[in-house]
């Protein structure tokens, strides 16, 4: 009877342990896409109970996830009841949160305890992670209680979150294959869903070129070649400098008390954009850094819908109070001149390039510009000589670098 006893909690002690490792997997490729400030493992509800294996909440965007390790029978499948297992646990976590209104606090390594507030959700995405050895044919999706579950395969699960990896990447695509599904095409892929998110990237991020097909097939080998092809490889060597932005992001949480707006604000930008970004800061501090003549240096940026401000200033003084002064009144000042853009964002930091560099950031979100605020802004620049003859640069990026061909 011992010896049974022991057998079961070994067995037990293993698929605990076996499921903690298949959860880790994704966890960890998750904090690299989402980072970790909207990364919520293993969330629990009131009784105790887990809600679910992973919950992302950005903005109003919620992203529930469920990962079983499974193991393929002699036929090839899964148990179809450990399938289905993981559907209702992502039908239950969906209920629980926006039907049931249960009270799920959220906590991770950086941000406070908080409740999910489900008002402010306006999308909902269920993933149910498949890991393990891949069956031969599966459903891209699956549905339960008329809600949509994508379905993620271990290798499917790694290319999509290292190559969309950012909110705004990876819910683009979500909402699009969503879109494309409810038109009730009969979709054919051999291979796995990496051939489609390959005629994905190829068409501009969309699944337009199939609006006038009934059927669509896609063969194997789409997701080999593109990758192949040397645009992508130029676009991944190019993409390098903008996980410096993904920095920034992480280091928001230092430089203000309301670091998690910010934070949101500076996550928007999808890679290319982050790359851009990047772009500019690097360029902006290198001259900074250069440049000997002056104490600080400003560069304004007009991005889609919010102008970024980015200030170099090395500001001795502890606790620092000239440079966060100074970034608001830029910032204040660039939403005056440029009145399209109702947000600014400000990124401060030393002038001078250094192994340890300090951040202040600044956020302005004013949607309506009065004559009292333009009165303000006019004495702000007459006061600082902040702004008043900016010069406007332009610069040009492609995602996917054109590559001669000669």
């Amino acid at each position: 009877m011992n010896e049974l006893i022991r057998g079961m909690e070994f067995l037990r002690d293993y698929f605990s342990v076996k499921g903690k490792n298949a959860e880790k997997l994704v966890h960890d490729l998750a904090l690299k896409t989402f980072l970790t400030d909207w990364c919520y493992p293993n969330p629990m509800l009131p009784s105790g109970r887990e809600l679910c294996d992973l919950l992302i909440v950005f903005d109003q965007v919620a992203i529930i996830w469920q990962i079983k390790d499974l193991k393929l029978d002699k036929h090839g499948k899964y148990k179809e009841a450990e399938v289905e297992k993981n559907l209702r646990q992502l039908s239950g976590a969906r209920r629980q949160l926006f039907e049931l209104k249960s009270t799920v606090e959220l906590q991770n390594p950086r941000r406070r305890k908080e409740v999910f507030d489900a008002t402010i959700i306006k999308e909902v995405y269920l993933i149910s992670v498949l890991l393990g050895e891949g069956e031969e044919f599966h459903s891209l999706v699956d549905s339960i209680k008329d809600y949509n579950v994508h379905i993620f395969t271990r290798d499917f699960t790694q290319i999509i979150l290292n190559e969309l990896d950012t909110i705004s990447d990876f819910t683009n695509y979500l909402r699009a294959k969503e879109s494309l599904l409810n038109t009730n095409k009969r979709i054919v892929i051999i291979g796995g869903e990496e051939e489609l998110l390959a005629f994905y990237l190829m068409n501009n991020r969309s699944f337009q070129g199939f609006e006038e097909a009934d059927d669509i097939w896609i063969e194997h080998g789409a997701w080999q070649h593109f990758q192949s092809t040397p645009e992508y490889q130029g676009k991944k060597e190019l993409d390098e400098i903008s996980y410096g932005w993904d920095s920034i992001i992480n280091r928001a949480h230092e430089g203000s008390s309301e670091y998690e707006l910010i934070a949101r604000e500076l996550a928007r930008p999808n890679r290319f954009q982050r790359r851009y970004l990047s772009k500019v800061f690097l360029d902006a501090h290198i001259k900074a850094h250069d440049d000997e003549k002056c104490d600080l240096f400003r560069r304004v940026l007009l991005g889609d819908g919010v102008t970024y401000c980015f200030l170099f200033f090395d500001d001795e003084e502890e606790p620092r109070t000239k440079r966060p002064a100074m970034l608001h009144t830029i910032c204040y000042v660039a939403r005056g001149l440029i009145q399209k853009n109702s947000k600014v964002i400000g990124i401060a930091t030393e002038k001078k390039i250094r192994p340890e560099c300090s951040y202040d950031f600044c956020l302005l979100d004013i949607p309506e510009w009065t004559e009292e605020s333009q009165m303000h802004m006019e004495k702000l620049q007459r006061e600082t000589g902040i702004l008043t003859a900016p010069i406007l640069g332009h610069m040009r990026e492609d995602e996917y670098p054109k590559m001669d061909t000669n």
